[in-house]
């Protein structure tokens, strides 16, 4: 049985199935992570979702990867975009708005992902 942080980091960063990650051991599943992780220098643009089911969250992450987007789960320093919905974690909301980063509804992340055009790094 995978830890939960495992669990969420493999279904939003790889195209691995549910029973794909069932199967896995926790050594496997690190070691996966590990291998695949995008070096500091070539890192793309940030994004955190908040105030969303796991399933939706799940299909934004993997909207979002699509579009070349690093998705994490809390507010970090180099964060671009925190995509809110509806019950979205007051913390995260403050955070993100004292460092400046664009805080953007489902509507607004989804027609930027479409799109591809991402708005300019302030």
């Amino acid at each position: 049985m995978l830890s939960e942080k495992l669990t969420r980091i493999l279904r939003s960063k790889s195209q691995f199935s549910e029973d794909q990650i069932s199967q896995m051991t926790e050594k496997d599943g690190w070691r996966w992570v590990y291998k695949n992780k995008t070096p500091k220098n070539e890192r793309c643009r940030e994004i955190c979702f908040t105030g969303f089911s796991e399933s939706e969250k799940s299909d934004l992450s993997r909207l979002a990867m699509e579009a070349e987007l690093a998705v994490v789960g809390s507010v970090t320093k180099n964060l671009s975009f925190l995509c809110v919905g509806q019950y979205p974690g007051h913390a995260k909301v403050e955070k993100a708005t004292n460092q400046g980063v664009l805080i953007v509804t489902l509507d607004q992340i989804k027609q930027i992902l479409q799109s591809g055009e991402l708005p300019e790094r302030k």
